[in-house]
């Protein structure tokens, strides 16, 4: 029989092998309860060593970089997808831009007057349009976060439910087959969930790295975007999950910058 320190080091070791774990399917694999599964996960939590969740457990994420942290970080793959969020703006279209710095980098390069406004929470988005003079562009109110490059609150809330816009960017912190998009904040998850509400079309990109890992504030499934925009060398068993369901997003991989190009 094994002793519940072996089981419990097997259960921290399954959730940093694959990021999360499901109370019965470990209950099931080990011939115990449930509830014995359930009053680990509760320890392990207590301990700092993974995430209690409902129905499971995740592994504990580090600490979101800041937005000034992460300003300079992998810029030609953030070019990359920004040209491939630029190609999802149609003539005439109103587009409601989140913070991140991706999204910095599509605000950079957007043609001028191919949108005819462009409505943002993100102060450095907004500056990063100032090249922009055909194209209306609207910052939205609220309190700053400067950890997120973004106001944020009750007031960014209200200010977006009265929008109806053409097209929503939203950046995400990660994007997981089964559970969907996710933010590392609850505040950042709110706005986000608010912002898709108020598009008719919907769009994310992310980079590798926050594929399948696990945040802990759910923004929606993914059923709720149009198309996720990734790059050309995502892992193909990840790629054959988001493509699963009937309602699974279009899936679009962005081409490398060429060499020379900003």
């Amino acid at each position: 029989m094994q002793l519940a320190e072996e089981r419990r080091q097997h259960i921290v070791d399954t959730v940093e092998q694959q990021g999360k774990v499901l109370a019965a399917e470990l209950a099931q694999r080990l011939g115990i309860s449930e509830d014995t599964i359930r009053r680990d996960l509760r320890d392990l939590d207590a301990a700092g060593l993974l995430r209690r969740v409902h129905g499971g457990a995740m592994r504990r994420t580090r600490a979101e970089p800041s937005f000034g942290q992460r300003l300079d970080a992998d810029e030609a793959r953030k070019a990359m997808l920004a040209r491939a969020l630029a190609d999802a703006v149609q003539p005439g279209d109103t587009v409601l831009v989140d913070a991140g710095t991706t999204n910095l980098a599509f605000a950079r390069l957007l043609e001028d007057g191919r949108a005819a406004a462009i409505i943002t929470n993100s102060p450095q988005v907004a500056l990063g349009l100032g090249h922009l003079r055909a194209t209306r562009v609207v910052l939205l109110g609220g309190i700053y976060s400067a950890h997120a490059g973004a106001v944020l609150g009750a007031q960014t809330v209200a200010e977006i439910q009265r929008l109806r816009v053409n097209l929503a960017i939203v950046g995400v912190c990660s994007v997981e087959a089964d559970r969907g998009l996710g933010a590392s904040d609850a505040e950042e998850a709110v706005v986000k969930q608010t912002m898709l509400a108020a598009a008719s079309r919907r769009v994310v990109a992310v980079l590798n790295e926050r594929l399948e890992a696990p945040a802990p504030f759910l923004i929606a499934p993914l059923a709720d975007i149009d198309r996720l925009v990734l790059e050309a060398d995502a892992a193909p068993d990840v790629l054959a999950r988001l493509r699963r369901g009937e309602r699974a997003p279009e899936i679009v991989l962005a081409a490398p910058v060429a060499r020379g190009r900003a």
